[in-house]
């Protein structure tokens, strides 16, 4: 215990010494299982505080808060001094030591040794798993029959006990092309991607640091980065290993290769080459090579059939896509929606309704599933997206408006627009033209608008500022997305439909007659006296139905212009007269009526919704 006792002296000098730069550059440390490996304080930083909380805890103090899987630092599964030692030189920054919490790996009879090189822990020995298979040929002789086979040099057994197996590409991914996939590589761990040795190579050479665009070159690149990685001394690699230092203590081994025109095998003692994940093209992948008198690291694209060494990166793969449950539905009229979850790339999703009663998912592996509750009712629902690695998760808030009544504001939850509506005689209205769509340039006459799955809307004078005010202008094959029935949704929101010609007629008569009722529906007030929206004198306009009619302008059907801003306010039906032809109505800034007219279906003209009843 004595050496214990003088670090416990030695703290105080440790933390005036490194702290502040152990906070700004301590590199990232294995996250798995929700902890921070080091951070035994759970303060988010890995630091002399935690040394301290390990020193208490050891000496038979009870720290709070103390993370004990952040504390077994050399993964014994036991908390001692041999932890401490290991903590110290993680926020030292000590080269080649092995990764944090991160256990040596026993894999298929073999065990391999970790080190942790900048923010990537990788397996320190090549790999060497698999049914040796001898090599007779040149080609593919490594087969996908369920049985990982690996060739040995000169089909020796003692060459993979000391150098690890040679593995075909496609032998080496398991058949899979993803990079980053697990490959031969055990559970949790994978083959790199060349990006990630990208990282590898910038991390250790002393001139290039990452992302520096040398590594982004072929052939033989870098400063000192292929020294820093391979094994020191001539016991495996010839004479005289030009800049071997392994200060990285990634180990390198110069195991040769098999040549994928002969099948022989060549250059042991000589280069080290390793597969990575990713494909240069159908024939061909990366890989690194190192090399007895360069001190430089070799990227290059190979053939497939090609045997070369594997080296493992920790990561589980493939990690869950990040889950996204789409936008809050705040407010819907009725009692269901769709739901707008994200399809994952990697994983599979699940809904579930965390709070709330009275729900119901259509399809809970469905990201756009189909959801229904009760009217008045509030839900939360997680869409959590799952692999073997782990999971993430969203929450999106629904509701249902509590029966609604005609009056109260109408959220679109297409675009969060709210409406006001407002009840005359029987029917209920919207306060507001309709503005829902994409914008598209009115540059030609006639239908520009189709049938895309998309609702497009033309604004006045191409201004998406216009539609903001006014509400979007659209032909009437848009306006009724494509079906020719009367008193279809149309583009309008959920439970209210673009209202046909006998419904326009009740609410005229309603108000007594056409050549009153359009100064009942207008706006008040004019735009010269700044009072109003129409140009004077507005003629009869009191709004006193409270419908709020606005003078949106047209879209002309024959050059595609704009006109009549100020003046007129022009509504479709969803009742044709003729195949080429629909009816409306029009309010005007010189009269008090309502002109029942019919128009061609390209036209684009303002859109008033009608709730079903």
């Amino acid at each position: 215990m004595k050496w214990l006792y003088t670090l416990i002296i030695l703290i105080p000098l440790l933390l005036c010494s490194f702290t502040s730069r152990v906070q700004a550059s301590t590199p990232d440390l294995p996250q798995d299982e929700g902890f921070l490996c080091g951070d035994v304080n759970e303060d988010g930083l890995v630091n002399v505080l935690d040394i301290i909380a390990m020193v208490n805890y050891i000496m038979g103090s009870n720290p709070s808060p103390f993370n004990m899987d952040a504390a077994d630092i050399n993964a014994d599964e036991g908390i001692n001094v041999l932890d401490i030692i290991a903590l110290v030189n993680i926020i030292m920054q000590v080269p080649g030591i092995p990764c944090g919490c991160v256990a040596p790996v026993l894999y298929e009879g073999q065990t391999y040794n970790t080190v942790q090189i900048g923010n990537q822990c990788w397996f320190k020995e090549n790999l060497n798993v698999g049914t040796k298979i001898n090599s007779t040929q040149g080609g593919f002789q490594q087969m996908d029959n369920g049985i990982i086979e690996k060739y040995c040099y000169e089909n020796n057994e003692a060459n993979c006990a000391i150098y690890g197996g040679l593995y075909e590409w496609p032998e080496a991914m398991q058949y899979d092309t993803t990079e980053g996939v697990q490959g031969i590589c055990p559970a949790g761990w994978h083959i790199a991607t060349d990006n990630e040795w990208k990282i590898l190579e910038g991390t250790v050479d002393s001139q290039y640091p990452v992302g520096d665009p040398e590594w982004d070159g072929t052939g033989w690149r870098g400063y000192d980065a292929g020294g820093n990685l391979k094994e020191a001394g001539t016991s495996h690699w010839f004479s005289p290993n030009s800049g071997a230092t392994n200060s990285s203590g990634f180990t390198g081994l110069p195991g040769g290769y098999r040549s994928y025109d002969n099948g022989s095998f060549y250059t042991l003692g000589m280069y080290g080459y390793f597969w990575s994940s990713s494909q240069y093209s159908t024939d061909a992948a990366w890989r690194r090579g190192l090399h007895f008198i360069i001190a430089y690291v070799s990227r290059y694209d190979l053939n497939k059939d090609y045997g070369f060494s594997v080296r493992c990166l920790k990561g589980c793969w493939p990690q869950p896509t990040q889950s996204n449950a789409g936008p809050d539905q705040l407010n819907i009229p009725g009692t269901s929606t769709t739901l707008a979850g994200n399809t994952p790339t990697y994983g599979t999703g699940v809904w579930h309704i965390t709070s709330g009663t009275g729900g119901i998912v259509a399809d809970t592996t469905s990201p756009t599933s189909g959801f229904t509750g009760l009217a008045g009712n509030t839900y939360s629902l997680t869409w959590t997206i799952t692999t073997q690695c782990g999971s993430t998760e969203d929450t999106v808030a629904i509701s249902f408006v509590s029966g609604f009544t005609c009056g109260d504001p109408l959220i679109d939850t297409r675009n969060w627009i709210s409406y006001n509506t407002i009840l005359i005689g029987t029917q209920c209205w919207m306060v507001q033209n309709l503005d829902i769509g994409e914008p598209i340039a009115s540059n030609t006459g006639g239908q520009l608008q189709t049938d895309n799955g998309i609702i497009e809307k033309y604004c006045y004078d191409n201004s998406p500022s216009m539609c903001s005010g006014y509400g979007g202008l659209y032909e009437w094959n848009e306006a009724m997305q494509y079906v020719a029935t009367e008193g279809t949704q149309g583009i309008c929101p959920s439970g209210w439909h673009i209202p046909s010609d006998g419904e326009w007629s009740a609410l005229t008569d309603y108000l007594g007659g056409e050549s009153v009722a359009g100064g009942k529906m207008k706006s008040t007030g004019t735009f010269e006296d700044g009072t109003g929206l129409w140009y004077a004198p507005n003629e009869g306009a009191t709004n006193e139905s409270g419908f709020t009619g606005f003078p949106g302008g047209v879209r002309g059907y024959f050059y595609g212009d704009f006109y009549n801003f100020y003046s007129q306010g022009s509504f479709w039906s969803s009742s044709e007269v003729f195949t080429s032809k629909a009816w409306n109505r029009e309010l005007d800034f010189g009269w008090s009526d309502v002109v029942r007219a019919y128009s061609f279906k390209d036209y684009g003209l303002s859109v008033r919704c009608l709730k079903d009843e």
